[in-house]
């Protein structure tokens, strides 16, 4: 298991609620959040780009290459649970072909205030919680 926590992405009116993976292993040097091209479609981020849209090579796992298309801050988020929403932050789009889940990097976990109690368990909290409660990861959503 890893952590998953529920999301609502906003742009310019367009709103999606969906289940991203914390994935502290996707270093990144700014908040980024990957995207499946059907999230990003609903976001109205693609096929049409944003001006200011950029073509770049992403190295995966394994270091495979794989070819996205990045726009900076262009994704307000925040993560939704139960009882309560995150702050809201903008995080830079990156829209990869080929991936079926939404996937938040280092950068946004911190942003967003999550810590990561145990990753392989699911189990995590906002960092401003009382250390008591203990929040447990959701399933999947797969694009």
């Amino acid at each position: 298991m890893t952590v998953r926590v529920r999301v609502k992405l906003s742009r310019d009116g367009f709103q999606v609620f969906t289940v991203a993976i914390a994935n502290s292993g996707y270093e990144s040097d700014s908040p980024e959040i990957v995207l499946p091209v059907k999230a990003a479609e609903r976001l109205k981020l693609y096929p049409e780009l944003p001006a200011g849209s950029r073509v770049e090579e992403y190295r995966g796992v394994g270091g495979v290459i794989v070819k996205t298309f990045v726009i900076r801050d262009s994704v307000k988020i925040c993560v939704v649970t139960g009882d309560r929403e995150s702050q809201t932050v903008k995080a830079t789009a990156v829209i990869t072909p080929g991936e079926d889940e939404v996937v938040i990097s280092d950068k946004l976990i911190d942003s967003l205030g999550l810590v990561l109690i145990r990753s392989g368990e699911g189990l995590w909290r906002f960092i401003d919680d009382n250390g008591e409660i203990v929040r447990e990861s959701l399933p999947a959503e797969k694009w």
